[in-house]
C-alpha cells in the first residue's frame, strides 16, 4: 500500500513496496518483479481524503504451481 498527499506519489510507493516484497519473498529479480507488476497488477485507489491511498495486488492464481 502507498499513502501520500499526492496520488501519483502514493501509486509509486505502492508499486515500489510490491516490488520489494516480491524480491524478498520469492526468487524474483527486481527486473522480473517490475515486469510482473506491470502486466499483472491490480492497482486500486483505497482512500481519497487528506491522504491518498493506493493498494497494489495480484491474484493468487498467477503464483499457483498447479498448472
Amino acid at each position: 500500500m502507498g499513502f501520500n498527499e499526492d496520488l501519483n506519489a502514493a501509486t509509486k510507493m505502492a508499486f515500489a513496496e510490491m516490488i520489494d516484497f516480491l524480491v524478498a519473498k520469492n526468487t524474483f529479480t527486481r527486473d522480473d518483479a517490475y515486469m510482473l507488476s506491470s502486466v499483472a497488477a491490480d492497482l486500486s485507489i483505497t482512500q481519497l481524503w487528506t491522504e491518498q491511498g493506493v493498494t497494489h495486488r495480484f491474484l493468487k492464481a498467477i503464483f499457483s504451481t498447479d498448472n
